[in-house]
């Protein structure tokens, strides 16, 4: 098994990005570019003889790329203007270049891989596809706003929507629209100390826009964030996933590896233990969990767990996804709990009456999601000649690689790394930021405490100033620290040293008082530092003149 990637790290200097490959060539190297990638991933791609049903996988490809390119431009055009060429076939056989996240208000490193998406398609003549990805689960409707200062600085949560179940953001609707509606105002109102002109104050009405038309909270933040993209010179085109496994040729692919549904798991779990010996991971969750194994019955024989979700539109919540093969030809998933459903799908049965049967479950609002590994699984191997991930899609998907080799054989095609960080300019407003370094004076006090403990000696008065009984303990303990640690004294010298060092204590009384007075408020200045200088602030709580200079890649 070839050896995993390296892991990238984050920018940290506010304004840096990390483009891997860069978008152009340069001097040190020429080779590297997104050109070079797209060729040699093409050539990885053209190795590929797997036989989904009764195609090749590369007659699959160019299927599904027409599919989703025709689709993607339509979803897009329903909101913004999008372009659409004449000539289909020369669209096609052009590179695709797709990225994806999830439909929240993201940190501006993330949205920096919409604008190298774009890049990377004008450098190599392609298209840009976004995935909006609203298969994963709505987990909170707020975000924390900086308020504060450096001594004491928080985040104050602020809602945009009231609180709903738990369920995927291609379910959620907007549960308050008050509440919706008010969120630029309201959260821009306590960002000002900080940041007096956010883009959100002027973008959040778009988003209200939006959310008239399309009724789900999500889908609304994407489309209004894309439809600003479009101010930007941006022409990427967007998809949700919900959208994208609903295309039957994606629904062929899906209805194969269901119908493998065994060696999926197998693959599945082989790749994560491999992952954790290498990078010597302990946690049995990490990177993610592994697939189990359930017996109910044992004339059923095993459930096998697979890498999706299932859920019904009488219950949102997402649920684990479990398969039995028990009866020939028939694939029976369940979720162990109240759904169960019986498709003709096996490796005997034709690609046609997978697309049926899959189908037959939307119709019947059943919605069965892959999860991510699955999702860019699909992306890359069917559509993208480079998918572009952020730092941690690029390490979970080291997995995918290695799932991709289990199953196939072949090396999957190569992806992109694109990252950047952007913090909120807070220095010109308080200029001790810049100078102070709390983590570093709370690390001083905390060694002058251990040090007071087993030598407070040294921060005592000098000699001739202390008390005769203070004197006398520093006289008994230089004794016997000089005293030769011999077999039958090195426990008493050792007894005798901590001895005098508890009883010194009491000299140092107000030295550990001072000291432990400083720990709180170096503490909450820390604490206060990281919240004003997090990289994680949404996108939307910087202005546009700042945005543009960190998103805005030079198109050579």
């Amino acid at each position: 098994m070839p050896p995993f990637r390296r892991t990238h790290k984050a920018p940290e200097a506010s304004g840096s990005r990390l483009i891997d490959p860069p978008v152009w060539p340069s001097d040190d190297a020429p080779a590297d570019s997104i050109e070079t990638l797209v060729d040699n991933n093409r050539l990885l791609r053209s190795a590929f003889d797997t036989r989904i049903g009764d195609l090749r996988l590369w007659e699959l490809v160019a299927a599904t790329r027409r599919e989703v390119l025709t689709v993607a431009a339509e979803y897009t055009q329903s909101y913004r203007d999008a372009d659409r060429p004449d000539d289909i076939a020369d669209w096609i056989a052009r590179p695709i270049i797709m990225g994806g996240h999830q439909p929240e208000l993201f940190h501006p490193g993330v949205w920096l891989k919409n604008a190298a998406i774009d890049a990377y398609a004008r450098a190599v003549s392609g298209t840009a596809i976004n995935l909006v990805v609203d298969t994963d689960r709505c987990v909170r409707t707020s975000v924390g706003v900086p308020v504060g200062t450096p001594r004491e600085a928080h985040l104050e949560s602020v809602p945009f929507d009231a609180p709903a179940d738990e369920m995927a953001w291609e379910e959620r609707p907007i549960v308050d629209r008050d509440v919706f509606a008010s969120f630029g105002e309201r959260a821009s109102r306590l960002l000002a100390p900080l940041e007096p002109n956010p883009i959100l104050r002027r973008w959040w009405p778009l988003a209200v826009e939006r959310a008239g038309e399309c009724h789900r909270l999500g889908i609304a933040l994407a489309q209004a964030r894309h439809a600003l993209e479009a101010r930007f010179g941006w022409e990427t085109l967007e998809l949700p996933v919900s959208e994208l496994v609903r295309l039957p040729t994606v629904m062929v692919f899906m209805g194969w590896l269901l119908a493998h549904g065994r060696a999926l798991h197998e693959a599945y779990n082989a790749a994560i233990a491999d992952y954790r010996r290498v990078h010597k991971v302990r946690g049995r969750g990490r990177p993610v969990a592994d697939l189990a194994v359930r017996i109910d019955s044992p004339a059923e024989g095993p459930w096998f767990e697979l890498p999706w979700w299932i859920w019904s539109r009488d219950d949102r919540r997402r649920r684990r996804v479990f398969a039995n093969t028990h009866t020939p030809g028939t694939l029976a998933l369940s979720d162990m709990e109240t759904l169960r459903v019986e498709l003709p799908i096996s490796p005997d049965t034709s690609p046609s009456k997978w697309v049926d049967a899959l189908s037959r479950m939307e119709e019947h609002s059943l919605r069965l999601r892959p999860r991510a590994l699955v999702t860019t699984m699909v992306a890359r191997l069917l559509v993208a000649d480079v998918f572009v991930h952020g730092i941690g899609g690029a390490a979970y998907d080291q997995l995918t690689d290695d799932i991709v080799r289990r199953l196939t054989g072949c090396d999957p095609p190569r992806h992109a790394v694109v990252s950047g960080t952007l913090r909120l300019p807070v220095e010109g407003l308080f200029p001790e930021m810049a100078t102070s370094d709390p983590a570093a004076e709370l690390a001083e006090v905390h060694r002058q405490l251990r040090d007071l403990e087993f030598h407070p000696e040294r921060h005592l008065l000098p000699r001739a100033a202390l008390p005769e009984e203070a004197r006398e303990l520093i006289g008994q303990k230089q004794r016997w620290i000089e005293t030769h640690p011999t077999a039958t004294l090195a426990r008493r010298r050792c007894r005798e040293i901590r001895a005098a060092n508890e009883r010194l204590q009491f000299y140092a009384q107000d030295i550990r008082r001072d000291l432990l007075a400083r720990v709180g408020p170096l503490a909450a200045g820390l604490r206060a530092r990281k919240v004003l200088k997090s990289r994680e602030h949404p996108w939307c709580f910087f202005p546009e003149k700042t945005l543009k200079t960190f998103l805005l890649l030079e198109n050579g």
